[in-house]
């Protein structure tokens, strides 16, 4: 079925309050599936693809102040744009203009849930701004990857631009697939565990909400940039000027540009408060060529010659007290 036809079958399931499980298989979106009931599921079946629409609106809009919804075993895929909206991304969760802190008691999961911008598709145009924005707050992620792709598929004949690295893909370069980030998280008491990010061209994360909790983060910086990246200061986990408390565990952030000798000032940015609380912080030089300095707000050790490749630099905690180089 088209666009069109997977839209209106799978809205009207959702506005007669229905579950949605889907089979394997791709779903190209004419318009964003919106969730406007408490407790709604949407289940993939081996990871059923929904391909977003084209004019930049999410693959799924779930709609503030609607708790318990439930998201799992999807993947969500990003097109190539044909008309522009504010932010486009391929989900999101509440409005930016409504206030809307969740229902601790019967929060929203999101679960097994993967974004691909690039890879599956021989276009390397496809693009969108953010993968996932959370607005609302009382949202628990697990097992989430956030993919700009590094290589895509060749088109017939093609042959791959770096074929050292491997003759069945093209790597990609600066201007392809475009993403700015992985995830934006402005609720409330939002908690991510298992989350990887890798290889989109501004932030990472920008965590702008209170009381956020994050372990096991894992993310590799974009391999095509050049050191405007490092000059513009973007960094792999950056939580918001305003964020009083935030605690993140295990944070790992890579480093592995290919294409020029990009020096980061540092992995990991957060404003000076004591209730912000991170543990286990480390920076991993990968391959090729520069490094990222420091392991957060200027602190922590580097990866400083080719023999500490794949070599972890950690700090205990984010006052970086006791700097540990292997």
């Amino acid at each position: 079925t088209d666009g069109a036809d997977n839209y209106l079958i799978l809205q009207k399931a959702l506005d007669e309050g229905k579950d949605l499980v889907l089979s394997p298989g791709e779903y190209p979106l004419a318009a964003s599936l919106e969730v406007k009931y408490p407790n709604q599921v949407i289940l993939g079946l081996g990871y059923a693809t929904l391909k977003a629409p084209l004019n930049g609106s999410p693959c799924i809009l779930v709609h503030p102040k609607v708790p318990g919804v439930r998201i799992a075993g999807i993947m969500l895929e990003a097109s190539v744009l044909t008309g522009t909206i504010p932010s486009s991304s391929l989900l999101q969760w509440g409005m930016p203009d409504v206030d809307d802190v969740g229902d601790s008691k019967n929060p929203g999961l999101l679960s097994d849930v993967f974004c691909r911008v690039g890879g599956a598709s021989y276009d390397r145009h496809v693009s969108t701004e953010v993968m996932i924005q959370l607005y609302s707050g009382n949202i628990y992620g697990d097992n989430l990857w956030l993919w700009r792709a590094d290589h895509v598929k060749l088109h017939p004949g093609e042959e791959a631009n770096f074929p050292h690295i491997s003759p069945y893909y093209r790597q990609t370069v600066m201007g392809e697939c475009q993403v700015r980030n992985g995830m934006k998280v402005y609720g409330q008491a939002v908690t991510m565990v298992g989350l990887f990010i890798e290889h989109t061209t501004e932030d990472q994360l920008i965590w702008e909400g209170d009381n956020g909790y994050a372990a096991f983060y894992q993310c590799e910086l974009p391999y095509d940039v050049d050191q405007s990246y490092a000059d513009k200061s973007f960094v792999g986990y950056r939580i918001g000027p305003d964020v009083k408390i935030h605690t993140a565990r295990g944070i790992g952030i890579y480093s592995n540009f290919r294409d020029f000798d990009v020096n980061v000032a540092t992995a990991i940015s957060h404003p000076e408060s004591d209730g912000i609380l991170m543990s286990n912080l480390f920076t991993v030089y990968l391959d090729n060529q520069g490094k990222i300095n420091s392991i957060v707000n200027g602190k922590g050790p580097s990866a400083v010659s080719e023999s500490d490749r794949g070599r972890p630099f950690r700090c205990s905690d984010n006052t970086c007290s006791d700097d540990i180089g292997s």
